[in-house]
């Protein structure tokens, strides 16, 4: 087998391995809809490029050694941009749940001293 065949393969592999994780990221809430839609199509892109780029003379510029190389480091390169995209996710969700718990927690302070307000007859607020 060559190896533009098998970078083919590897390429249509990728992309649907990708997918399917980005599909369970999602179903799992592990990451954010806009990160699911952009790895999504990221993933389609390369199953599309896998069945219609045809690199028939890959192996003349490029040894299988190479070859095993910048598949290596696609490979790492994807696996850190997805794992940077799964933290930032879950940063952002994490910041949204603290933005709620502030607004919650400011919403009882306001009740409180309206409260004591209404207890004392003096403004508190002003102290």
């Amino acid at each position: 087998m060559q190896q533009g065949n098998i970078l083919q393969i590897i390429m249509v592999v990728t992309g649907i391995v990708l997918f399917v994780v980005t599909l369970n990221s999602l179903a799992r809430r592990k990451m954010t809809e806009s990160f699911c839609l952009a790895w999504g199509l990221i993933s389609v892109i390369l199953v599309i490029a896998g069945f219609l780029l045809r690199p028939s003379e890959w192996s003349r510029y490029i040894s299988t050694t190479g070859m095993v190389l910048v598949v290596m480091i696609g490979f790492c390169v994807v696996y850190v941009a997805y794992f940077m995209s799964a933290k930032i996710s879950e940063v952002s969700r994490r910041n949204q749940e603290l933005a709620i718990q502030v607004s919650l927690l400011n919403q009882e302070n306001e009740r409180i001293l309206e409260r004591l307000e209404e207890l004392t007859g003096t403004d508190k607020r002003n102290l």
